[in-house]
C-alpha cells in the first residue's frame, strides 16, 4: 500500500442517529488516526443537507442512506453528482411509529390502516413523515402497507422532516405517523405521543440501510485513503456487533456533540429483548441493529437492484430511466474486496 497523505482532511458528514455508530466508533477510539487518516465529522440536520453538501462539494462523503448514492448520480431532485458506495454499514435499525389518535381508532397493521383509508372523505389522506425521499425508510413504509394491498400513491402523503423533529411533530398533529431510525421511535414512545407497530427487520429483512458514499473526485485523488477508510469502518461495525463495544456505542452517542439522547434510550433499541423495566422500548427483532454480517457490509448488486426496483416502485425514476443507471458504478464490490479481501493487512483487519 502506498503512504497515506497526513495532510489530506477527509470531510465526512452524518446525521445524528444510532446507526451512526461505526463512523463515530472509528473516529473516537482512535481507528482513522491509527490507520493514518485525518477524518473531520461534521453534523448535519438531515439527509437533504449532506445530499446538497455532497453536490456542491463541501463533503468528501457521507454515511447516509444506500439509495443517495444513486440519486445523486442520476440527479434526483439535485444536481448529478458523480457518487459511489464500496461499503455498507448496517441493516434494520428502523421502526414505524403511530400516532395515540391514529392507534387509539385501531390502527395498529397496515391491514388495520387499509380499512381506515376507505372511511376518509375524498380529500383527507394520512400524513407520513421520512427523512428523505429516497432514505429505505419511505421504502419500507411503502413495502409494509403494499403487504395489506394499500397503494402508498393513493390517500397516503408522504412529507421530508429532519428525524429529531419526528417525535415532536407527531405529537402535535402535523403528521400521523413516520417511519426513522432509533432513537427517534424511542423518543415518541417515551414522550407519550405514539407506539411502535412494525420493525424495518420483518418488513423487509437486510434491506440496505446506510453506507458510505463517496464523490468520484475523492476515490479518484485518494484511493488508498477510500480504501482506508473501508478497512476501519469494517473494524468499527466489527466492535458494534460486541457486547461491550454496544456499551461503548451508547455512552459516546448519548455525549452532546452527537445525539445529545440518554444512554437508556440509546441501549434500548443496541439491547433488544434485554431492556430493563425504566427503558423506552425493548424491540423484538432479535437483531434491530445490525452492523457487521456476511450479508451486511458488501455493496452487492442485489442491493444496487433492490435500491432501483425500490425507486421505481415509488415513482421517483421510470422505467426508461431506471435503464440508464448503472448500479456497478454506485455499488463497488470490487472496491470492498480491494480493501477488505485482496489488500488489507491483517493487523489492520483485527477486531479491536
Amino acid at each position: 500500500m502506498s503512504k497515506l497523505s497526513r495532510n489530506l482532511t477527509i470531510r465526512l458528514g452524518y446525521v445524528p442517529l444510532v446507526d451512526c455508530a461505526p463512523l463515530v466508533m472509528a473516529h473516537e477510539l482512535g481507528y482513522f488516526r491509527e490507520a493514518g487518516l485525518n477524518v473531520q465529522l461534521l453534523r448535519e440536520p438531515g439527509w437533504v443537507t449532506i445530499r446538497d453538501k455532497i453536490a456542491y462539494g463541501e463533503l468528501d462523503g457521507a454515511v447516509a442512506p444506500a439509495a443517495l448514492t444513486l440519486a445523486l448520480r442520476h440527479g434526483v431532485g439535485v444536481l448529478p453528482t458523480d457518487c459511489l458506495s464500496a461499503f455498507l454499514l448496517n441493516t434494520h435499525g428502523d421502526a414505524i411509529t403511530l400516532s395515540n389518535r391514529v392507534v387509539e381508532r385501531g390502527v395498529t397493521t397496515a391491514e388495520a390502516l387499509k380499512q381506515i383509508l376507505s372511511t376518509l372523505d375524498a380529500d383527507d389522506s394520512i400524513v407520513f413523515g421520512v427523512p428523505h425521499a429516497v432514505s429505505s425508510h419511505r421504502f419500507i413504509l411503502s413495502e409494509w402497507m403494499r403487504k395489506a394491498n394499500v397503494d402508498p400513491a393513493e390517500r397516503i402523503e408522504f412529507i421530508t422532516l429532519p428525524p429529531s423533529l419526528m417525535p415532536f411533530c407527531l405529537k402535535v398533529g402535523n403528521i400521523d405517523g413516520f417511519c426513522v431510525g432509533e432513537p427517534f421511535s424511542s423518543l415518541a414512545v417515551v414522550e407519550g405521543a405514539g407506539s411502535i407497530v412494525a420493525e424495518s427487520a420483518e418488513v423487509s429483512p437486510f434491506h440496505p440501510e446506510k453506507a458510505l458514499i463517496v464523490t468520484d473526485w475523492f476515490n479518484q485523488q485518494a484511493p488508498e485513503e477510500h480504501l482506508e477508510l473501508i478497512r476501519q469502518l469494517d473494524r468499527a461495525c466489527r466492535r458494534c456487533e460486541t457486547k461491550d463495544g454496544r456499551d461503548e456505542v451508547a455512552a459516546i452517542l448519548s455525549q452532546p456533540h452527537y445525539l445529545n439522547q440518554s444512554e437508556e434510550i440509546i441501549r434500548s433499541s443496541l439491547f433488544t429483548g434485554v431492556a430493563s423495566a425504566n427503558s423506552a422500548h425493548a424491540f423484538e427483532a432479535e437483531h434491530f441493529h445490525m452492523f457487521h454480517h456476511p450479508r451486511v457490509n458488501r455493496p452487492s448488486r442485489d442491493k444496487g437492484v433492490w435500491v432501483l426496483n425500490q425507486l421505481r416502485q415509488n415513482g421517483l425514476v421510470d422505467s426508461s430511466e431506471l435503464v440508464s443507471i448503472d448500479v456497478e458504478k454506485c455499488f463497488r464490490e470490487d472496491l470492498y474486496e480491494s480493501a477488505l479481501v485482496r489488500e488489507a493487512p491483517i493487523s489492520q483487519m483485527a477486531i479491536a
